[in-house]
């Protein structure tokens, strides 16, 4: 495991339980569902969407997850936070807002790899034989926290999507302060990149990696700020998601 990943690690299972309380997090959460519906939605018909298996990747505390999974057959949160996962399944157990899916969405603790894209048992149960794989993978807000974006979606492609499934991304897009490896400045400004014109993020579909859109300037929210309006130092990540190099 990375340096970047391990102090990811740290700062999540630490604010696991506070996490949903971040400014914007729910305004950011509603808007990472809704295009990733939508999205999904506008390449797809709606029974492939209603039987549709679904993994969000980089789940969290399942802001997003919960609002995607009543649309959907089934869906699988995967983080490498084993504290996020608590307390997503802590909220899925006992919020009553959320019992109509629990017996539809599931979750694992794991750090999705080439060579191990899921563990066992949901390596043999979702990717298996000539009909496994999902039919979408979706990650909102956490493509600019990892290192080697070109290598998890190549790895997504390649080893967890069917042949003919859709990743979605929704994240900010450009550089984004000075990023080091022990945290980084959260004062999101400016953006600009591919897909729809989305405030807040960038869409960005792709068909097996095909990538569809035009290009757009954007504006993204200024989202990880203390109570005290600075910007929070606390998770590290090399200068934001981009799609420079990103394979079409």
């Amino acid at each position: 495991m990375s340096n970047v990943q391990s102090v990811n690690n740290e700062f999540f299972n630490k604010n696991a339980q506070n996490y949903d309380s971040f400014p914007h997090a729910d305004e950011m959460t509603q808007h990472g569902s809704e295009v990733v519906l939508r999205e999904f939605a506008a390449s797809t018909s709606d029974e492939r969407v209603k039987n549709a298996s679904v993994l969000d990747f980089g789940c969290g505390t399942g802001l997003c997850a919960f609002k995607v999974a009543p649309s959907v057959n089934h869906l699988l949160g995967v983080d490498a936070s084993e504290g996020m996962l608590q307390y997503l399944n802590h909220k899925l157990s006992t919020n009553p807002e959320n019992s109509a899916i629990r017996n539809k969405l599931a979750t694992v603790n794991h750090l999705v790899t080439d060579e191990a894209p899921l563990p066992d048992p949901e390596l043999s149960q979702y990717l298996s034989g000539p009909e496994g794989g999902f039919d979408l993978v979706y990650s909102t807000y956490v493509m600019h926290h990892i290192e080697d974006v070109q290598g998890v979606v190549n790895t997504i492609s390649k080893k967890l999507l069917k042949k003919d499934g859709w990743l979605i991304i929704v994240d900010f897009e450009g550089a984004h302060g000075h990023g080091h490896d022990h945290g980084h400045d959260h004062g999101h400004d400016h953006g600009h990149g591919h897909g729809h014109n989305h405030e807040g993020g960038e869409a960005h579909a792709h068909c097996r990696g095909h990538h569809q859109g035009h290009h757009e300037d954007q504006r993204t929210h200024e989202f990880f700020k203390g109570i005290d309006g600075e910007a929070a130092e606390y998770v590290a990540h090399k200068g934001g998601f981009t799609t420079e190099g990103f394979a079409e």
